[in-house]
């Protein structure tokens, strides 16, 4: 059976660095409440159905792993913030590991990137630097901290070992020696060993990243999307290369700039990065676990500069998402796992949690895309809801 893992983000509450950074009480909700509409018809501000919650509150915790539970979520991927010792919005992680009664698996994924006020776009001024410093006294505090993740009896395992995912993984300094060292000291604490997933984004990772790493996680919708800008670039895209290629950077970035700023808000379209999804074959020497995305639409966070996809429904997503667990039934069972783009990314416009607009409809398509393949699996017969097939005009191939 194929597990699903909605990617879980945990920047609802409050803390001091937020409050210095950006103002006092700020939390990802600050951004979400301010967004205005782009176009005519651009769904913006997204509103919680629940509210607007705070995540360092234990009920919130728990009413998350409760409705993840019942609409076919079978863990939690949470962003780690883990900046040499310093870690940044780990309450609802701690929370989670305290609360032993809430029955669903987790794993952690390392966001290791340097935070800039690049939001307001200032990423030239750091906010807090993600350095790699290549010590062991580092590696240890940092492992210190995981194996409480690793040895939890809900870790999300393959072949028993927990799994942990590196989002950046090339910007680390001496991987492979980080790596194993944690590996020789996790098999100290009892455990066979630690599963290691590199999170793409872009393109599969080079040799000389990927022999560190069990698997890598295609992180969507960008790993889709950049596969098709690759053999289909736009038009801007074009200008700013040839840009690019015939002035020095200090007149190609600036020029450069322009063009981009041109096509912004960037709309894309959702039937066809699904449709790619679907269809992405992977070679099978890099063990692989598919991603899949909601919606997304970071206006909130971007303004202007956003990047959005345009045509998301719940019906649209139902139906990608059943065609995309059919596809992930053929793998080997080990490899069975899908990563949901998010439970609730709400700056990002990637949530399955409830909102005024749609409220249960996303869950309820995630429930139903499930028993569906389910039934197929089984042999049963069942009348399946029936999503509209998507369109081709502006939103197909």
């Amino acid at each position: 059976m194929t597990r699903v893992v909605a990617i879980y983000f945990p920047q609802l509450h409050a803390i001091p660095e937020n409050d210095r950074w950006w103002g006092k009480g700020f939390t990802d909700w600050t951004n979400v409440k301010k967004a205005q509409p782009l176009f005519p018809g651009h769904y913006q501000p997204r509103v919680p159905l629940d509210g607007h919650y705070d995540q360092s509150k234990r009920e919130v915790i728990r009413r998350q792993v409760s409705l993840a539970r019942e609409y076919g979520v079978d863990a939690f991927s949470h962003y780690h913030y883990w900046f040499e010792g310093k870690q940044l919005l780990q309450t609802p992680t701690n929370l989670f590991l305290e609360m032993k009664d809430l029955k669903i698996e987790f794993c952690l994924s390392w966001a290791n990137e340097t935070w800039s006020r690049r939001w307001d776009g200032q990423d030239h001024e750091i906010l807090i630097e993600q350095r790699h410093t290549p010590r062991r006294e580092l590696w240890e505090a940092h492992f210190q901290y995981l194996i409480r993740a690793w040895t939890d009896e809900r870790a999300l395992r393959i072949d028993g070992r927990p799994l942990f995912q590196i989002y950046r993984p090339a910007k680390i300094a001496q991987l492979g020696q980080m790596l194993d060292y944690w590996q020789t000291r996790a098999r100290a604490y009892g455990i066979d060993g630690i599963h290691f997933t590199a999170v793409c984004q872009s393109s599969l990772p080079p040799w000389e990243i990927h022999r560190h790493f069990d698997s890598v996680m295609l992180f969507q919708p960008f790993f889709a999307h950049y596969s098709l800008a690759a053999r289909h670039p736009s038009l801007t895209a074009r200008i700013g290369g040839r840009i690019a290629n015939m002035f020095p950077a200090a007149i190609a970035n600036p020029a450069k700039k322009f063009v981009d700023d041109l096509s912004r808000p960037l709309r894309l379209p959702y039937d066809r990065t699904w449709r790619e999804i679907v269809a992405n074959r992977i070679d099978r020497v890099f063990t692989h676990f598919e991603g899949a995305f909601v919606d997304w639409d970071n206006t909130a966070r971007y303004g202007n500069r956003a990047m959005l996809w345009d045509g998301a429904t719940p019906e649209r997503f139902e139906r990608w998402m059943q065609r995309l667990l059919t596809k992930v039934e053929t793998y080997p069972e080990r490899q069975r796992l899908v990563f949901i783009n998010a439970w609730n990314e709400w700056a990002e416009g990637a949530y399955l949690e409830p909102d005024e607009r749609h409220r249960y409809a996303y869950l309820e398509a995630l429930r139903r895309a499930r028993a569906s393949v389910a039934a197929n699996r089984s042999g049963a017969r069942v009348v399946a809801h029936e999503a509209p097939a998507p369109s081709v005009g502006d939103n197909g191939a």
